[in-house]
């Protein structure tokens, strides 16, 4: 059995609207609670470890169906998209739970499966992969970082009797990563030229409408104005902006040389499009690595561990001549049986 840690730091390439409600027009940026040295809490901007790893998740699934040849012509049943995209479901039927040999079948056809973890066939599948938030690095959270981390962001680390010291000098606090947008949803109905694309009917509907606006306005008529207005709506929401930098790590457990494969597909497919957060149309979202590192543990024991920190890397496993090799043959020698378990699979 082997832990490996892997720590990354992602850019924003694009400004990251990742919200958590909505007051009124304005939507609020996802925040949490850090306590600070002095004993303060301060609400710090970041990204859930829900939305990381549904990211993992989703690029396992793209990458599975790829390598089994049926991304293109997949005709998925209800129950294996949501076991692929959302990690299935305990449906509550009375048919028994799978047995170990199926259980053994099914992480066979689809390794994924034994990483994330998941509901299939009426049994939970316990998952070995412990995904964290993807913290904004700033002045606030400089002192819950590793030291390498802090250095590469622009921070400073000092050393008091061998201990390293983070201190927040250099990094700018997390009010100065947020910003405001504005957007407008225009109406089209306020075009003359578009008006002239409706009916005759519509159009004398509309022009009506207007015009009891324009009236009620006149006389001061709150609520006329407000039955007759048009459909053009302003909204603000906050966002993190570009450039700014997070810090994410995860662990992940694995037992062979295909977990590792197979987990490292997933990380590097993911990382290689990695979106977060919403309006992902109109240019928001995309997280960039530009950092990382590997901590791995061997354990022989249960009660001892050797723990050696290595530069970030991917290494191909052994016997495969690049990354991802062993996990694509495996799928493609299975891509039968893959199907076959799609098929049937409830979830």
């Amino acid at each position: 059995m082997n832990v490996r840690k892997y720590q990354v730091i992602l850019q924003a390439a694009q400004p990251i609207a990742h919200h958590s409600e909505t007051l009124g027009n304005h939507q609020m940026l996802m925040r949490r609670k850090v306590r600070q040295p002095d004993g303060r809490f301060v609400e710090v901007p970041y990204v859930t470890g829900d939305t990381m790893r549904h990211g993992l998740r989703e690029a396992a699934a793209y990458a599975s169906l790829d390598a089994a040849g049926i991304l293109d012509r997949a005709n998925l049943s209800a129950g294996a998209l949501n076991l692929l995209f959302a990690g299935g479901s305990i449906t509550g039927s009375s048919g028994p739970s799978v047995s170990i040999t199926g259980h053994r079948a099914m992480v066979d056809a689809f390794p994924p499966l034994a990483i994330l973890g998941g509901c299939a066939g009426n049994r939970t599948i316990p998952g070995r992969l412990d995904v964290g938030n993807a913290d904004l690095i700033c002045a606030e959270t400089a002192h819950l970082l590793p030291a390498w981390v802090v250095e590469i962001a622009g921070g400073h680390v000092c050393e008091l009797d061998g201990d390293c010291c983070v201190r927040a000098d250099g990094l700018a606090g997390h009010r100065a990563h947020v910003e405001e947008h504005q957007r407008v949803r225009m109406d089209p109905m306020l075009n003359p030229g578009k008006r002239h694309l409706l009916t005759d009917e519509a159009r004398t509907a509309v022009e009506g409408r207007m015009l009891s606006h324009e009236e009620a306005s006149a006389a001061g008529d709150v609520q006329g104005k407000a039955d007759s207005k048009s459909s053009m709506m302003p909204r603000t929401f906050e966002g993190i902006v570009a450039g700014s930098l997070f810090f994410w790590q995860c662990s992940v457990t694995t037992h062979s040389g295909l977990d590792v494969d197979t987990w490292h597909v997933m990380l590097g497919a993911f990382l290689a499009n990695c979106k977060v957060g919403g309006k992902r149309g109109v240019g928001f979202g995309e997280l960039r690595p530009v950092a990382g590192g590997t901590r791995g543990f061997d354990w022989r024991r249960p009660a001892e561990s050797a723990e050696a920190l290595n530069p970030f890397e991917l290494p191909a496993p052994e016997g495969a001549d690049r990354v991802g090799a062993l996990f694509r043959r495996h799928m493609a020698e299975r891509a039968n049986r893959f199907r076959e378990f799609l098929d049937k699979v409830v979830a």
